[in-house]
């Protein structure tokens, strides 16, 4: 055993855990230094330096913060300006071809929906079995009623107000107007498309509307326009060429002699001009009696795909392909529009107020169809159908009237059409006793204006921004972030694994030393263990020189002896 002598004066020595966090600063600053002798950092080689002083150090180190104390200040600014997400509009060309879009959709309505004529063909098929006169005359009412209805203008059905409406549930008031609507060769004639004549019932197909139902050209919402896309590549239709008969005309006749002789209005036709895949816009009226030229001129907005990384209700647009958005809203199986996101809110509004839909306003869907009990309904519930307000006017236009409110952007491919509708009276001699409208409906120009709406500060020039930032403060690049993403994923995890290996080798390779340590005891257990060590030796002496002194004593006796 090995004893190990401390003196008295010396201090205690250092706790386990004090004596770990000092190896293991040693171990941080012999990491920085070697990092810092090959970083390309500016600044960091300077303070990490193994002959830099204090002073030096204590320099390069407020260098160091205050530049990237800056660096990180710059680049929140130009976080934040990218997340403002400001949008610049620019004209994208001034030339744009109109052989390029297709033709619009040009659907034509009879402001007297009914051909009265065929009521007695009606009678017959959907009343077949009823004597009843009073039954009869209800239906003759009901039906009458549809004569001018459409989407809120539903005031033409309180004449229903009282009436045993229920006893008519049972048929479906929807085919009757259908048999009783406008038939294309009962309206149209003289079809002509780019001065080519045609068959008005081989172009133009019945479709509904928010209207009702009506006659449309260049259209795919029907399924004679679907057959005519697969028969012909090129429809819908589009022309090259501007100008009166370069497009569509077409004679209306407005037949007077056959509408409902309970509705006494101005005759004429109601006009919608909506581009592909659109369900309703607005209609225009176009009286009868008229030469009528309708001119369009087509504008183009689109958002580029930059814009695709900010939310849809910052960019106020809807891609069309965006079905996870939540400003997503569109008729069933419709595309995007911000026509069809309106169509579908205003048939929400009307299924909340009567728990029905109009199935001759819109496309077939999952509401439940109106009978002739809810009709009543619709005509209580005008006023609330009659208008529409945006979200957050309130706070600008004075609302006299509660309406709909129909959270609705823009898609973002837009393409608008600016009608010009110039009318022209004929003089009774030229059309006589018929009455009807030459419609003649042609692009304004040959080209067409696009605009572009792109971010004033995408994610390139963020990214952009961001690299001049950390070349300006701190002179370092993607390289440099490299090396110091390297450092600390694989050189600080490997120097720290190779030190517990050879850690756990030492200790497996040493053999105990029996070795008595002051250093494990405290000051008091030092003080006795000394004591006893000191009585020990000084008994030890005693012994030895009582031996030494009986050995001479003997010696002294032997000698006398002899």
């Amino acid at each position: 055993m090995t004893l190990v002598y401390f003196s008295s004066a010396s201090q205690a020595p250092p706790s386990l855990p004090r004596r770990y966090a000092h190896k293991l600063a040693q171990s941080a600053w012999q990491l920085a230094l070697r990092f810092g002798r090959r970083t390309t950092i500016h600044g960091l080689d300077r303070l990490l330096s193994a002959k830099a002083s204090r002073w030096e150090r204590f320099v390069w180190l407020c260098t160091f913060i205050s530049a990237f104390l800056g660096a990180v200040y710059v680049c929140l600014i130009l976080s934040a300006r990218y997340n403002d997400g400001h949008f610049q509009t620019v004209v994208d060309s001034t030339r744009y071809p109109v052989y390029r879009i297709p033709f619009p959709v040009i659907t034509i309505c009879n402001r007297n929906r009914l051909n009265w004529q065929r009521l007695a063909q009606a009678k017959s098929r959907f009343m077949a079995n009823v004597s009843d006169t009073a039954l009869l005359a209800l239906f003759e009412r009901i039906l009458g009623s549809y004569d001018d209805a459409y989407f809120g203008h539903f005031q033409s059905f309180e004449r229903l107000r009282g009436q045993p409406t229920e006893l008519l549930g049972h048929i479906n008031f929807s085919q009757v107007v259908d048999f009783m609507t406008w038939r294309c060769d009962e309206m149209l004639t003289d079809c002509m498309w780019r001065h080519f004549q045609y068959n008005c019932c081989d172009i133009f197909s019945k479709r509904r509307s928010k209207n009702g139902l009506c006659l449309a050209f260049n259209t795919v919402e029907t399924d004679e326009g679907r057959r005519m896309q697969l028969l012909d590549p090129m429809w819908p239709w589009r022309t090259g060429s501007a100008g009166p008969m370069s497009g569509l005309s077409v004679r209306v006749l407005i037949q007077a002699s056959k509408h409902w002789p309970g509705r006494h209005n101005e005759k004429g036709i109601d006009v919608m001009v909506t581009e592909p895949f659109v369900w309703h816009n607005n209609p225009f009226y176009v009286p009868a009696n008229t030469e009528t030229a309708l001119e369009i001129e087509p504008i183009i907005y689109f958002y580029d795909n930059d814009t695709r990384g900010v939310r849809s209700d910052q960019r106020q647009c809807v891609f069309d392909d965006e079905h996870n958005s939540d400003d997503f809203k569109s008729l069933q199986g419709y595309v995007y529009m911000i026509e069809n996101c309106q169509s579908e809110c205003h048939q929400e509004y009307l299924v909340r107020y009567c728990n029905c839909t109009m199935d001759l306003l819109f496309p077939p869907g999952q509401y439940r169809s109106c009978r002739s009990q809810d009709l009543l309904c619709l005509a209580e519930h005008n006023d609330l159908l009659s208008y529409s307000h945006q979200p957050g006017e309130k706070g600008f236009v004075r609302n006299n009237f509660e309406g709909m409110v129909c959270k609705c952007f823009r898609n973002c491919y837009s393409l608008n059409y600016i009608n010009d509708v110039r009318p022209a009276f004929l003089p009774p001699d030229v059309y006589g006793n018929s009455s009807y409208v030459d419609l003649d409906v042609h692009f304004r120009f040959e080209t067409i204006m696009v605009y572009r709406t792109s971010l004033v500060f995408g994610w390139v020039d963020l990214m952009v921004s961001f690299g001049g930032i950390a070349g300006l403060f701190l002179g370092c690049s993607l390289i440099s972030g490299m090396e110091l993403a390297y450092f600390l994923c694989i050189e600080v995890p490997a120097f720290g694994i190779d030190g517990l290996r050879r850690r756990w080798q030492n200790m497996a390779t040493t053999t105990p030393t029996q070795t008595l340590s002051f250093r494990q005891n405290t000051p008091s257990q030092l003080m006795e263990n000394y004591v006893m060590q000191q009585k020990a030796e000084q008994a030890r002496r005693q012994k030895a020189n009582f031996q030494n002194w009986q050995r001479l004593t003997f010696a002294h006796k032997h000698v006398i002896s002899k």
